[in-house]
């Protein structure tokens, strides 16, 4: 157990979470957690002290809460449209445009306005009182490549995969995160003039201690079950991972998850869930189904893309476009290969000799539709890939676009029979 920072928990008789106990340096506070009959989280207390209340309508929907030591002294009601955009919280409006992406917050008249892009890309926020614009751009696969502040680069990014961060740079230094095999958040951050610092997260990836080398803390972040931050002790100190190890916006309190941005203010994502109801949420602006204690909602999605064959240049995405011919009887001069969205770096493809798990997603192109990760692992566990025939001569083909189409086949099949 770290004496920098630990956690203990306690469970009821369901498996939530109802305590947890946290030591950072050796001073130790302790959380306690209420739920409803549904299971969502009603109340919040640290040593004693109400942190949060939330109280939900018949649809699910969050209707009242109150965050005194985040969000103010004040009770605050919720008013939606039928289709679950949110309208009002408290003294607080809200406008989606037609896609149903947020664009523009009303704060006691001080406005906030947000450009989102068709695929999810958030492109712009602009402040209006303070005069301020935001603008990010962002890499062929559509990941936050840089922020800009009135023009000014103020943090850049750099990749693993499709949630994970490789590295930063704050405007001063270069960092680059350091991952043990199979983990969703880095363990240590080195910074480019070979300083080191470890990192340390409570149950759901939130970050909540940095220490230093001789393990003395340097940062500690203290949040609401939501992810408002109640304290940061070194706010100088700036790392884009936050709750739940989403890459965190200071500015705009949002955390992005994959393709979503998740505000902690008012506890929901500011576009709908792109799965719609396979989701798994009636309500596709929804933060994990008003549990955030016991777990976390890091998009977990599957996606496929397409590389050039090896003989050919990396670049060379063009030769058989998707709806060709090429493409319709699966004998591109490419590779097709599925990536897990969920942090876990696992992907799958047939190979000439073998199940390939080990391919770069920077190098392919890919596709906008996107799968439930959970229920891909389910159709990949239950489908033998079969031996591998890379032509149709005397019978069928089975080539890595082949067994993409029949993973596809699967996924729909097993969607199908969950819902009858």
């Amino acid at each position: 157990m770290s004496s920098t920072y630990s956690f203990q928990l306690r469970h009821d008789r369901n498996g939530c979470i109802v305590e947890k106990t946290e030591t950072v340096g050796g001073k130790t506070v302790r959380w306690t957690y209420a739920y409803d009959k549904q299971g969502r989280l009603f109340e919040a207390h640290l040593d004693n002290r109400l942190i949060c209340q939330c109280h939900y309508d018949r649809d699910g929907r969050r209707q009242q809460d109150y965050f005194p030591k985040t969000h103010g002294s004040q009770v605050r009601n919720y008013r939606y449209r039928l289709d679950n955009r949110l309208q009002q919280a408290g003294n607080n409006g809200y406008t989606h445009d037609e896609q149903g992406f947020r664009s523009l917050w009303n704060h006691e008249g001080s406005y906030t306005l947000y450009e989102y892009a068709p695929d999810y890309r958030l492109l712009k926020a602009t402040q209006e009182d303070e005069d301020v614009v935001f603008e990010f751009a962002h890499d062929e696969n559509g990941q936050r490549e840089a922020k800009y502040r009135n023009g000014e680069l103020v943090e850049a990014y750099r990749w693993l995969d499709f949630l994970r961060l490789a590295g930063f740079h704050d405007g001063e230094a270069a960092y680059r995160f350091l991952y043990r095999t199979g983990e969703r958040t880095p363990y240590a951050m080195e910074r480019e003039d070979g300083a080191t610092a470890t990192l340390h997260y409570d149950q759901v990836g939130s970050l909540r201690v940095v220490a230093d080398q001789s393990g003395n803390v340097i940062k500690e972040v203290l949040y609401d079950p939501f992810g408002g931050i109640i304290e940061d002790s070194n706010p100088a100190l700036r790392i884009p991972i936050g709750f739940a190890g989403g890459l965190h916006d200071r500015d705009l309190g949002f955390v992005r998850f994959g393709w979503r941005d998740y505000d902690t203010f008012t506890s929901r994502w500011t576009a709908p869930d792109p799965m719609g109801d396979a989701g798994g949420d009636p309500d596709w602006y929804g933060y994990c189904l008003d549990d955030p204690v016991n777990g976390a909602d890091p998009l977990g999605l599957f996606v496929f893309g397409k590389r050039p064959l090896g003989f050919l240049p990396d670049s060379w995405h063009w030769i058989g476009t998707d709806g060709s011919t090429a493409d319709k009887g699966n004998y591109e001069l490419k590779h097709e290969h599925g990536f897990y969205e969920d942090g876990t770096g696992d992907n799958i493809g047939l190979g000439n000799d073998k199940m390939l798990k080990n391919e770069e997603i920077s190098k392919y192109k890919l596709e906008e539709t996107h799968f439930d990760d959970t229920l891909m692992r389910e159709a990949q566990s239950s489908l033998d890939p079969g031996d591998y025939k890379l032509f149709k001569m005397g019978g069928q083909s089975n080539n890595c676009q082949d067994y993409a189409d029949k993973l596809r086949e699967r996924y729909r099949f097993l969607r199908t029979a969950k819902k009858y």
